[in-house]
């Protein structure tokens, strides 16, 4: 990643590691991310199924009870 010369030359006045401080950040972005897209994945999910179905919840249990 190329940087302007003004704003190199001011990191340079501090003892970070930007390299590494760079990483930490681009690493919890992505994790963000995915996050926000696992959620809204189970969202979609989630209205896709029918919860009002009489007696949904009883059978959902007992199907996840018994590893089907």
């Amino acid at each position: 990643m190329r940087l302007p010369k003004e704003l190199k030359e001011k990191m340079e006045k501090y003892e970070v590691d930007w390299d590494q401080l760079i990483k930490d950040f681009i690493e919890k972005k992505v994790e963000e991310l995915e996050r926000e897209n696992h959620a809204k994945k189970a969202k979609e999910l989630l209205s896709s199924i029918d919860l009002s179905t009489n007696g949904f919840a009883i059978k959902e249990v007992r199907r996840h009870r018994e590893g089907n």
